[in-house]
């Protein structure tokens, strides 16, 4: 399972969804009427795929998640932060709880950091 699978529905699925349902209602209620009046399905929660022209549900009209969670930067490291290939570092960010080297005040701008707050600490 992908890790967006985890995710809750988001209030623009549920509004694609019944959409959808909405189509789907005004068809069977219309199934012994000759001339049915039908919804236009890409007005309601339908697209027409670009590859192959036909009609698919269109999932959710807003993203997933706030577009500042979406750019969250998380580490891959298993040990310390110290070479480019953290991505934290080569971002210039601290390393935060969500990745997965679970250190502290590893990278370079993790220690820029602490060195600022010993500074703050000792004026007082």
């Amino acid at each position: 399972m992908a890790e967006s699978e985890k995710l809750p529905p988001t209030l623009g699925a549920l509004r694609q969804h019944i959409l959808r349902a909405r189509v789907q209602a005004r068809v069977w209620s219309q199934a012994a009427v000759t001339q049915q009046e039908q919804l236009d399905p890409l007005e309601n929660g339908y697209h027409r795929d670009s590859d192959d022209g036909q009609l698919k549900p269109t999932t959710t009209d807003v993203p997933p998640a706030p577009e500042a969670i979406a750019e969250m930067v998380r580490c891959q490291c298993k040990g310390n932060c110290s070479s480019n290939r953290c991505s934290c570092k080569s971002e210039n960010l601290p390393c935060t709880d969500l990745c997965l080297c679970n250190t502290q005040y590893e990278n370079d701008a993790d220690t820029h950091y602490d060195s600022l707050e010993s500074d703050d600490d000792s004026d007082g």
